[in-house]
């Protein structure tokens, strides 16, 4: 079944047939797909940070062995036959071991896996020495990021006072050093709309409709597509793309490290808006309705999201600015060549997006579904995202000249 905007669910045989197409379509680089994975098993603080440093320092080392593009840091000089995928290994490594010092025996056995597949002793010590290097330049790059630190908790304004228990989420990204853009604010975006405005109650009785708990006016699709998206993170849609026919090695790890890059700044610039503008949840401003002073809204004390609101501010939309960079960077690498997303939900349900586009627009829907965003909000977030990542493709990784 295709809905208008271009989501598809499939049969499990479907699935199947699917998965043995693309089998046989291309070869996976599985140097970067295992590193993608023990990245994500680095529990930090600063995991955006930390997942975007593997990526571009494996992108380094790939790109010193095979030249192709201009490097994040510096060029790297790599003796003739090294390993790349030794190089990309040991990069990889060096950052995780660094950043989650408490995993490092894990980390150190996938090394030795990845090293122990390479034959060649000269290229693969020749590698392991360049994507040291590699390792090293990067975390160089990102010594003053302001990555690092706990977001603070709030503290009783008079002693014996109730104060909220939770920390306040994601200030500490509010003012961390982005990858692509000048500033965390470079792209943050107009204020949002006056509450007495026809926007506002256009927005709000959206919301308030379609997002509710126990909505009435939301399809049985809407709601699969706002939980769906509600736990998941946008880049499950990376791996597919990379181990295409034609692609090489240096071409996979420079998207990757590009999509993360961009990914990581659209967290920054998300936090820096949401700090910035401190709007309210949709939850807070439907049960408080009666003091925005527009007659076109009205209150509901026990209203409820169909998912948790999370726990910061609302303006702008997160997931909207995260699926638009990601987008954006698919949309620029691949242009109309771009294969379909297909994403698995349960054993049975997938989702199928024909473009970029499509994923960026029903990833940015679904908040509003799901009944934590405003539609002005998942504008915002999402043409900010999108425009993250187109310039994370103009400004860097371009051809080396000739």
């Amino acid at each position: 079944m295709r809905t208008a905007k271009g989501s598809w669910i499939l049969s499990a045989a479907i699935v199947r047939s699917f998965a043995a197409t693309s089998a046989s379509a291309g070869v996976i680089n599985n140097v970067l797909t295992d590193w993608r994975g023990h990245a994500y098993k680095c529990d930090d603080p600063r995991q955006s940070d930390a997942d975007t440093m593997v990526h571009v320092a494996m992108f380094e080392a790939i790109n010193a062995v095979t030249p192709k593009y201009t490097p994040y840091t510096k060029p790297l000089e790599a003796p003739k036959g090294s390993s790349p995928e030794a190089a990309a290994a040991r990069a990889a490594h060096d950052v995780l071991v660094l950043v989650c010092a408490d995993q490092k025996s894990m980390f150190e056995g996938a090394l030795k896996t990845s090293l122990d597949a390479i034959t060649d002793k000269t290229a693969r010590d020749n590698g392991e020495k360049v994507g040291a290097a590699a390792a090293a330049a990067v975390i160089a790059a990102r010594a003053n990021s302001k990555a690092e630190g706990k977001d603070p908790v709030n503290r009783p304004a008079t002693p014996g006072a109730y104060v909220q228990t939770t920390p306040l989420v994601g200030t500490i990204m509010a003012k961390q050093t982005p990858w692509i853009m000048t500033s965390p604010d470079e792209m943050r975006f107009v204020p949002p709309p006056a509450l007495d405005s026809e926007v506002w109650a256009r927005d709000f009785n959206e919301v308030k409709s379609l997002g509710a708990k126990k909505s009435k006016d939301r399809t049985s699709e809407q709601t699969d597509i706002g939980k769906f998206w509600a736990g998941r993170d946008v880049r499950i849609v990376l791996n597919q793309l990379i181990g295409r026919p034609g692609r090489s090695l240096v071409d996979d790890a420079r998207f990757l490290a590009l999509a993360e890059m961009a990914w990581a700044d659209s967290y920054v610039s998300m936090m820096d808006g949401k700090y910035h503008y401190m709007f309210w949840r949709p939850i807070t401003a439907i049960r408080n309705a009666q003091t925005d002073g527009n007659d076109a809204t009205t209150p509901d004390s026990q209203w409820q999201a169909m998912v948790e609101t999370p726990w910061h501010p609302e303006y702008p939309c997160g997931h909207c600015l995260s699926a638009g960079a990601v987008g954006a960077v698919i949309n620029q690498e691949f242009g109309s060549n771009a294969p379909p997303i297909v994403l698995e939900m349960e054993d049975t349900l997938l989702r199928r997006y024909d473009t970029p586009q499509e994923y960026i627009d029903e990833v940015s829907e679904s908040r509003i579904l799901a009944g934590v965003h405003y539609r002005f909000s998942m504008e915002a977030g999402r043409g900010a995202g999108i425009a993250i990542g187109n310039v994370a493709a103009q400004r860097y990784f371009t051809p080396l000249k000739k």
